[in-house]
């Protein structure tokens, strides 16, 4: 009687093992096909839980000095993340967008990471192993897994006892089968039905610390696979692994059983959800995966940087290897920034520009003609050379130093801030970096135009002013002609322009010496086919000005 049950047990295992051979295959062949493209689709992660890292770290720092919140929105630097994000992991996601935000100007991490890019990058070997013991762990939003090294572990579950009895029920059940089969059958059903109740009873309860721990067990798991990789070049990482992963040993074996089935999306997941519901495999192990964790937080801690450091790594690797062009950035002590044919790294067919930008810079233009756009890449490549030692460029230098803009202000409806107050707070934040005696890149568009033209071009000037003997380098672009000669001191001047052929603009986006003297705002009414009165009187009001400095009253 018992042969049958046996031979069904043989065959779903010999199903399994040919199943999981031929998904690694199908997986190292996806990821040769994205390598040798370029090109990868990825499920859209929540960007709260990918910043859960950061935001853990920032909150137990004793100061923070990275890219904040309004740089990292000004230069859309979310985009820039998803573009390189090539992670297989929450842990990764969360590992590269903290390297983003996190700068470091002594850049005592830049050496030991090039090595790891070139190595992953060049070794496809050890990249693809890599990469499939990564896939296996795989994203889950919202696990927040750094909180257990952060204090913020959860709650452990009481009567635990009483999970680990009833788990016990099918044990005998399935013994009893060898033995009278229609009553261990029975014996079984009725078991699964008991803790079926009980499981989903006390599921939803812990569904979130559920959906956490099964994550942190899956992370140790992954570890495991990863210190055995045999390659002397990442021996420092592995040792690393081997070393962290002794006192959460007895975490081990559960994390095998915790992690099978457990990641949604598998062709088994279904068969594993039922087994999981069978044995209470979440509950048993919640109480000991909680408690050794949190014991060996430091540990885990390893495990999990390490884990989101190979991630991260791969990703900057594919990232490189998907441009058409990039350096690897040199620093310098001189306040100044230099670059050959520099790129937008968002744009798909960018105009490139070479410059050589020292401490104060005054980018003057017109509407359009690509001042935002060129110092906004500026500012990208500033944050890119320093985080992953990467610029979209053929040469780039720079000062070690941190990255502040005030740029896309929007006014604060909810905080009753008009956009004038939005702006001033915006400045207040790089003032207050310079105050700190801290080096900054500074990177500013249209300094205070939400008030006056008076107060304004007042206003800016002493703002830049006072930039100019901080330490640090400043780069503004302004509409405002009249800062071209106010600031020709101490700033040095720049500018963009445009073309009108048979009565169309035209912009090449690139950046020329000295200020701009052109104008096309009256212009792109005349484009657009404004009525010819208003374009003739906004012209003759715009002479007058700047032969007299001073406006004609309109009459009726």
């Amino acid at each position: 009687m018992s042969y049958p049950l046996v031979l069904f047990v043989a065959i779903l295992i010999s199903v399994l093992t040919i199943h999981l051979l031929t998904k690694d295959r199908k997986t190292r062949n996806q990821f040769r096909q994205e390598w040798e493209t370029g090109a990868f689709s990825r499920l859209r992660e929540a960007p709260e839980s990918i910043a859960s890292y950061w935001e853990n770290k920032k909150n137990n720092a004793d100061s923070y000095d990275g890219v904040d919140l309004l740089t990292w929105h000004d230069l859309s630097m979310d985009q820039v993340f998803r573009k390189m994000n090539y992670t297989q992991t929450s842990v990764g996601s969360e590992y590269l967008l903290n390297q983003l935000r996190d700068i470091d100007i002594s850049l005592n991490h830049i050496e030991k990471d090039e090595k790891l890019y070139i190595t992953l990058g060049n070794n496809q070997e050890l990249r693809e192993e890599i990469l499939l013991a990564l896939s296996k762990l795989g994203k889950r939003d919202y696990t927040n897994s750094s909180s257990f090294f952060y204090g913020k572990a959860q709650k452990a579950l009481k009567n635990a006892n009483v999970f680990l009895l009833l788990a016990l029920l099918p044990v005998a059940s399935i013994v009893l089968v060898f033995f009278q089969l229609k009553w261990g059958l029975l014996f079984l059903f009725l078991s699964f039905l008991i803790n079926a109740f009980m499981y989903y009873r006390h599921k939803n309860a812990l569904e979130y610390g559920l959906h956490s721990v099964n994550y942190a067990a899956n992370i140790i798991h992954t570890g495991k696979k990863l210190a055995t990789l045999k390659d002397d070049s990442i021996s420092e990482y592995t040792n690393r692994l081997q070393t962290n992963l002794k006192p959460l040993k007895k975490l081990l074996f559960l994390s095998n059983f915790v992690s099978v089935g457990n990641k949604g999306g598998g062709e088994f997941d279904v068969i594993f959800e039922y087994i999981r519901i069978l044995f209470l495999i979440d509950f048993i192990s919640y109480n000991k995966i909680i408690g050794t964790v949190t014991k060996h937080a430091d540990n885990y801690r390893e495990v999990w940087q390490v884990i989101g450091k190979l991630d991260a790594a791969v990703a900057v690797a594919f990232y490189r290897h998907s441009l058409t062009s990039y350096c690897k950035p040199e620093f310098t002590d001189s306040e100044e920034i230099s670059f050959v044919n520099m790129a937008h790294p968002l744009l798909d067919k960018p105009v490139t520009n070479s410059s050589r930008l020292g401490k104060c810079t005054l980018i003057t233009g017109s509407n359009a003609s690509g001042k935002s756009t060129y110092s906004k890449a500026v500012a990208i490549n500033a944050i890119l050379a320093q985080t992953i030692h990467t610029a979209l460029a053929d040469h780039w230098s720079m000062k070690p130093s941190f990255v502040a803009t005030s740029m896309a202000v929007q006014d604060n409806v909810l905080d009753g801030d008009s956009y004038f107050i939005a702006e001033i707070k915006s400045l207040k934040r790089i003032i207050k970096l310079l105050e700190e005696g801290k080096p900054c890149i500074s990177v500013i568009d249209e300094l205070l135009k939400g008030t006056n033209t008076a107060e304004r071009i007042a206003a800016s000037g002493a703002i830049m002013e006072w930039l100019s003997k901080g330490k640090g380098i400043n780069i503004t672009a302004s509409h405002d002609i009249e800062l071209t000669e106010m600031m020709k001191r101490s700033y040095e001047n720049y500018h963009f322009t445009e073309t009108f052929i048979d009565g169309d603009i035209h912009f090449d986006y690139k950046i020329r010496s000295g200020p701009s003297t052109s104008r096309n705002a009256i212009k792109l009414l005349e484009v657009l086919s404004y009525p010819e009165e208003i374009t003739e009187q906004a012209n003759r009001l715009a002479e007058d000005f700047m032969n007299e400095r001073e406006w004609k009253v309109l009459m009726n």
